[in-house]
């Protein structure tokens, strides 16, 4: 009669199990019954195979993001370098107004960039170096041109130079074909043109 009674009143049953068990411990707050309730166990830590699938997944997503988080870095440097060229040029049309002239010695312009004058008369920044040129070379009195090169590192994507010439306009010489990327983002939708010297470069709008 015992064992019958057992049968069909079991009191040690797993609450765990079945779907109002499940549902029930779904239920409870884990912080509360994480040591104590039968629905939960603690875990000795994680296997190989689980650490190897994330340490995968972290690669995979590094090996993406990665190489367009450096696309983005260099076109905010390239935009930055764009600012610098704008004023330079804007401070050497001032001082053509005032003094009736141009000049190739920065020091004197109206102008403060954070960076050094070498023996060339060059401002060299971090990434760039700036250099007026061409003063007495064009057939235009009074003319100029402004270059902002990029500055070597060594990579190829990097090779390229913002260039203001002496009729007025903004481009963006890309030395290297990997540097297209970078002067599409200053150019806009102005399609590539090659030099003479054989660089691809665009119009800045």
């Amino acid at each position: 009669m015992n064992k019958i009674y057992q049968k069909m009143y079991p009191g040690n049953k797993n609450r765990s199990k079945g779907v109002l068990g499940g549902l029930f411990c779904s239920a409870i707050p884990r912080d509360f019954y994480a040591d104590s309730h039968p629905c939960f166990y603690k875990r000795a830590g994680f296997t190989l195979i689980e650490l190897l699938v994330v340490v995968l997944i972290v690669g995979i997503l590094a090996a993406i993001a990665l190489p367009q988080y450096q696309k983005a870095v260099e076109r905010a440097r390239a935009a930055e370098a764009m600012t610098n060229l704008r004023a330079l040029v804007n401070a050497e049309q001032l001082y053509i107004m005032t003094m009736g002239g141009p000049t190739d010695n920065m020091d004197i312009l109206d102008i403060q960039l954070s960076g050094d004058i070498n023996d060339e008369g060059k401002i060299v920044l971090k990434n760039f170096t700036y250099e007026i040129r061409n003063i007495n070379g064009n057939s235009t009195p009074g003319s100029f041109e402004v270059v902002a090169a990029r500055n070597n590192t060594g990579d190829k994507l990097l090779a390229y130079y913002l260039y203001y010439s002496y009729i007025g306009n903004y481009s963006c010489v890309a030395i290297e074909e990997e540097a297209k990327n970078i002067c599409s983002s200053l150019c806009g939708n102005a399609k590539f043109k090659n030099n003479p010297i054989g660089y691809a470069y665009c119009r800045i709008t």
